[in-house]
């Protein structure tokens, strides 16, 4: 008995001091951040990664079938929040929470998915919980990025998203309301 539980506790031991490692979909995090009234907007997200044997050369975009929505990350459905109104182009996005998801219409054609249905799992989209869908346009990075990445941009009336992964690049504009 004492030998089972020397063994037992050099386990626990070794467990605890070894480094946590995380998979290619857990521990990392992004968070895309733009202050805009007396607030910020803030996208969190799941970064992968283009690194392993799940691409095999390919561009991440590619893995999308058309007609399908993407959480636009890993784990939990990306979340977006605004403390304004936006614009983009004419289809307008009141103050709140979101959860925000990636429609591939074709190999070149994306929307980007605005839906009132927040903290779920990324898999568990409602469909009838999607508010607006925006088109975003399509191009090339100047280098290829390896982890998934959103940006949030600055521009004079309002700011830019910019998705980012592998060669692809894609982006929509809005303007900010008070």
């Amino acid at each position: 008995m004492t030998s089972r539980k020397s063994l037992l506790l050099s386990l626990c031991i070794l467990a605890l001091t070894l480094p946590a490692v995380p998979s290619q979909a857990q521990g990392r995090r992004g968070k895309a951040v733009l202050n805009a009234g007396s607030g910020a907007i803030t996208i969190d997200y799941g970064r992968p990664s283009m690194k392993g044997p799940t691409l095999q050369g390919r561009e991440p975009l590619e893995f999308q079938t058309v007609g399908d929505f993407w959480r636009m990350g890993t784990n939990t459905a990306t979340s977006f929040t605004s403390p304004v109104d936006l614009t983009f182009g004419s289809t307008k996005i009141a103050k709140g929470s979101y959860s925000l998801f990636l429609l591939k219409e074709s190999a070149d054609s994306f929307k980007l998915v605005f839906n009132s249905q927040t903290g779920q799992w990324g898999t568990q989209h409602d469909q009838t919980k999607d508010v607006a869908q925006i088109p975003l346009k399509k191009s090339a990075t100047p280098s290829p990025v390896d982890l998934f990445t959103i940006d949030l941009k600055e521009a004079p009336k309002g700011g830019t998203i910019v998705l980012s992964w592998g060669g692809a690049q894609l982006s929509t504009d809005f303007e900010t309301g008070n």
